[in-house]
């Protein structure tokens, strides 16, 4: 019988045991991250009442004879209580029926809680896993965003208009989340439109362990780009950017602004990029990584269980097993 609980300090050791099992060391060069947020992650959960479930919330599993099976990271969408994403998943050999419980157990739990959508990013290749959320738990397909590692910087301009960059201020939050859904390819609007909650910083913001910049880019009073960079270690970079299609010849310039203020931290980082495919400009940029050489670590589809619209289906037993770990950004 399966065990499930909250992690614990003492579940570490296994943690790391599984996922150098599980990981290559591609993707285990940014996976790492994840031991830095424990430390932060008791913390939070000490004040869990006070920031209305704002924290990552980790569970493992274990098997009857206490051997650990699997592990699921969740966090809710920022500035949306009602929409939570499964951010990392990792099991065993031969886990499957482990990772199809975590995942139950996640949509009760949280379902109970009143969230009423979930959604996680799966690797394409992984189609046994694409079927444990799909016919196991659920899930529907709805679109595609991929991480890309920056190789080289030689591409940065030295002609940047910093006059046509300003820091992001929450009184912005409306302008950038009608910029981000003007901006959505029209038949993936109805799953990814964001509020402009999800777009604000908290006033109270509690025990983090990540450091967050936010630009805009605008020429005329007009909104062309939103630039966030994101990081917990001051090594590891990650670059979300929104950018209307009809700029996208001034993404080298956006790109290379965001890079500089990276350089002014620490000259010495790894940088990676996140691009979503639902955005109109999703095609261009990714042309843009191409011509560049930049490294092309994951290519995700995204999956999204819509809580209200539940329906019990059919289990199916495969005969391979499942192992899944899910970049973050």
């Amino acid at each position: 019988m399966a065990r499930i609980k909250k992690i614990s300090y003492r579940d570490i050791i296994h943690i790391k045991k599984l996922i150098s099992v599980v990981c290559n060391d591609n993707v285990m060069s940014y996976r790492r991250l994840f031991f830095l947020s424990v430390p932060a992650t008791f913390l939070q959960n000490f004040f869990y009442n006070i920031h209305l479930r704002k924290f990552p919330e980790t569970y493992v599993v274990y098997d009857s004879d206490n051997i650990l099976k699997g592990l699921i990271t969740v966090k809710g969408q920022r500035g949306n209580p009602y929409k939570w994403q499964i951010k990392r998943l990792f099991l065993d050999k031969n886990a499957y029926d482990a990772g199809k419980q975590l995942v139950e157990y996640i949509l009760a739990k949280f379902g109970a809680r009143g969230v009423n959508t979930f959604y996680v990013s799966v690797d394409d290749n992984q189609k046994e896993l694409a079927d444990l959320f799909i016919n196991g738990c659920g899930f529907r397909f709805c679109s595609n965003e991929s991480l890309w590692k920056v190789s080289n910087i030689n591409f940065i301009s030295e002609n940047i208009p910093e006059e046509n960059f300003r820091i992001f201020k929450n009184s912005d939050a409306k302008l950038i989340s009608d910029f981000y859904n003007e901006n959505l390819i029209t038949h993936y609007k109805y799953s990814h439109l964001k509020e402009k909650g999800e777009f604000k910083d908290r006033l109270i913001q509690g025990y983090k362990c990540e450091t967050l910049f936010k630009y805009i880019y605008f020429d005329e009073n007009k909104i062309k780009a939103f630039i966030e960079i994101k990081t917990v270690d001051n090594k590891n970079y990650f670059i979300d950017t929104i950018i209307a299609p009809q700029y996208c010849d001034c993404y080298n310039l956006v790109l290379s602004f965001a890079i500089k203020k990276i350089i002014k931290r620490n000259k010495n980082f790894n940088l990676y990029i996140k691009n979503r495919k639902y955005i109109q400009s999703g095609e261009l940029l990714e042309n843009f990584y191409k011509e560049n050489r930049f490294e092309l670590l994951q290519n995700n589809v995204i999956l999204i269980k819509d809580f209200f619209k539940t329906v019990k289906e059919e289990s199916h037993n495969l005969s391979n097993a499942v192992i899944f770990s899910g970049f973050e950004i």
